[in-house]
């Protein structure tokens, strides 16, 4: 996680609240911090991106100039209605979850109870589709076209480890070098070490020779593929689990907002 200033991140809150009650007549439900800081390998000239989720105050929802689901700021805020949140996080959407299980640096009640519920809910099929179209895109696009950097061979490697974990444990770790912990591979720690000291856009032959790292790759697709096949998750959500997102939603809009 970041570790920018308490009160710069009190002056974004601001901001972004004052955004949400006049643009939706809603309210601020989490706050974090996402990319490379929610990844484990922040430089120091990285930049902060920040992800959440707002409620719409409910007249917004039942007029007829419906309101965007979505809160875009600059320099890099993205905020999705709660709605729109639950939806991508029951579909099993990795970068949703991320953000979820991220460390809030503003949370509401209601937070931790989606929180809870969410994790209880979502399915092995969509996070295993979800970190595997991830990490294969990155490796498609970049790797294998020859761009060869630390910071997409990180992208790649996070991607197929942060997938693997979740479908053997449950759980969600978006943290490369906490993951790294439980994989322990070498070229890993390598490479964060050197996306933090700046050589994110230079070619990985500086500290890894022979090749080793692309030799790692695609058994970490096959460990995946066997791993969801093993996976103890629920392969769908839930029509219960559903049902019980669904009533808190319900209540959350008529008793939180009521407006």
């Amino acid at each position: 996680m970041t570790t920018m200033p308490l009160e710069d991140q009190i002056k974004v809150i601001a901001k972004i609240k004052d955004k949400i009650d006049r643009d939706k007549n809603g309210t601020l439900i989490y706050l974090t911090i996402s990319g490379s800081h929610l990844y484990g390998f922040a430089s120091n000239d990285s930049d902060v991106d920040y992800r959440g989720t707002y409620l719409t105050g409910t007249e917004g929802l039942l007029g007829l100039n419906k309101k965007r689901d979505v809160i875009e700021m600059k320099p890099d805020i993205v905020l999705f209605e709660m709605l729109k949140e639950l939806h991508l996080a029951l579909k099993g959407n990795c970068n949703v979850l991320e953000h979820i299980n991220a460390e809030p640096i503003y949370r509401t009640a209601e937070f931790l109870e989606m929180k809870q519920m969410i994790n209880n809910a979502f399915p092995k099929r969509g996070v295993y589709n979800s970190y595997r179209g991830m990490a294969m895109f990155n490796y498609k696009k970049f790797i294998m076209k020859g761009r060869k950097t630390h910071k997409k061979y990180l992208y790649v490697m996070r991607g197929l480890m942060a997938g693997i974990y979740v479908l053997q444990t449950g759980r969600i770790e978006p943290n490369i070098e906490t993951l790294n912990k439980y994989f322990k591979i070498p070229e890993v720690k390598a490479l964060i070490k050197a996306k933090r000291e700046g050589f994110e856009n230079d070619d990985i032959t500086d500290i890894i020779e022979n090749g080793s790292i692309d030799a790692i790759i695609p058994p970490l697709f096959d460990r995946m593929d066997k791993a969801y096949t093993k996976s103890k998750i629920p392969d769908r959500v839930d029509p219960d689990l559903w049902d019980e997102v669904n009533s808190w939603l319900i209540n959350l809009r008529t008793e939180k907002i009521g407006k």
